[in-house]
């Protein structure tokens, strides 16, 4: 049952943003919340996905006997 745990994080926090903006029950409020958790996905899969490249570009590397 862990997976519900990864969908609500990320809408509790797109909620918190979103109320910073629109009244919590509104239309626009569940648009905004959807367009956050969404780019917070996309953000998500591009550090998981680029992370790799980006830490062998700035010379970070893991020691070769490290297996973990």
């Amino acid at each position: 049952m862990w997976f519900p745990i990864l969908v609500r994080l990320p809408f509790a926090v797109a909620g918190i943003i979103a109320g910073w903006f629109f009244t919590d029950g509104t239309l626009r409020y569940d648009a905004v919340q959807m367009g956050v958790a969404l780019v917070m996905l996309a953000g998500f899969i591009a550090a998981t996905v680029y992370g790799p490249v980006i830490f062998r570009w700035f010379g970070i590397r893991r020691r070769p006997n490290d297996r973990s």
